[in-house]
């Protein structure tokens, strides 16, 4: 038996139970995982209370992240023994979710740990890390000497996307809500912070820049905050959203023709691109391994505790991210 949390209708953080279940062994090209630690996404949140493009199939599983260690492994599997540390690729499949304490997964699922990570920074590090690498590197091709306007950055992506732009020697300009977090975001290493709703977006980025404007965003808010944003991009900009947290969200149709930027969206979906992910991993290991990246770590949960892990982090005070923990 294994305990896993499900919840058998959508609705607030309270709907999700602990329930114990058969542990089957692992099938055919599974590794089983004893999990340690479990990364809380807000894209978990959204699954939850039926608000993800992911409809979920009661009773339902959540969960993308997850580190732990190898307990037994199916036939075929070649690349993982019992006892190795090992952390999940993120991906949304509720019917593997990580909310459990061991789960079967796909081998092609399961990466080695790094040296450089504890277990609880393991599972808080490779989504919010991998989100903001494929945003900025590959969607929004981010070069040294670029500025990066970074929405919501107090999140978990906004704090490795800070990181990132750092590490490849562009400048990273925060938009955050709460004038509280600014200083925080300054120590971050954000280059200027800005607090929506009080600055003028558009002028102080113009401004912040030289006047040369900012060349990427990189934005999970989108909203009407997007044409103000897009006022503040350099002329060839990209505009790449990757959530839609401030609802419909207009295309900013007279700076586009003005500025000739474009704008797309971006979606961690290595799951379905697994031939793109050692390039991603390469980079971020790199970052590790030079001391230019680390996750930020804002509090941690028992196993027991993910209503209210579930309810602080839509609370929207977190600085970083939550991790939900299990002996």
């Amino acid at each position: 038996m294994t305990r896993v949390i499900r919840f058998h209708q959508t609705g607030g953080p309270e709907v999700q139970k602990i329930e114990e279940l058969p542990l089957p062994p692992p099938g055919r090209g599974q590794v089983q995982i004893r999990v340690q630690a479990i990364g809380v996404n807000r894209s978990d949140l959204l699954y939850r209370a039926g608000l993800h493009p992911l409809q979920p199939v009661m009773p339902s599983g959540n969960g993308s992240e997850a580190s732990g260690v190898v307990v037994d492994t199916g036939a075929g599997v070649s690349g993982f023994a019992p006892g190795e540390r090992v952390t999940v690729v993120p991906r949304m499949a509720p019917e593997e979710g990580t909310y459990a304490e061991v789960i079967n997964m796909a081998e092609k699922y399961v990466m080695k740990a790094t040296p450089w990570l504890s277990t609880a920074e393991e599972a808080a590090f490779w989504a919010s890390f991998l989100t903001a690498y494929g945003g900025l590197i590959d969607a929004g091709g981010l070069v040294a000497g670029d500025f990066v306007v970074l929405p919501a950055a107090s999140s978990t992506v906004g704090l490795a996307a800070i990181q990132i732009a750092n590490a490849i020697g562009a400048a990273p300009l925060a938009v955050t809500r709460s004038a509280s977090k600014a200083e925080r975001l300054r120590e971050a290493g954000a280059a200027r912070v800005f607090v929506s709703g009080r600055d003028d977006l558009a002028g102080e980025i113009i401004h912040a820049t030289g006047g040369r404007g900012a060349r990427v965003v990189f934005d999970p808010v989108g909203g009407e905050q997007t044409l103000a944003l897009a006022e503040g991009m350099a002329r060839g900009g990209r505009y790449v959203l990757y959530g839609a947290m401030g609802g419909q969200t207009p295309f900013p149709v007279m700076a586009a023709f003005d500025k000739l930027i474009t704008m797309g969206v971006f979606r961690l979906d290595y799951g379905n691109r697994l031939e793109e992910l050692p390039r991603g991993r390469a980079f971020l290991e790199n970052g590790l391994a030079k001391g230019l990246l680390h996750p930020v770590i804002d509090r941690t949960y028992p196993f027991e505790a993910v209503v209210e892990a579930h309810r602080y982090v839509e609370s929207d005070r977190q600085f970083g991210k939550v991790v939900l923990t299990l002996d």
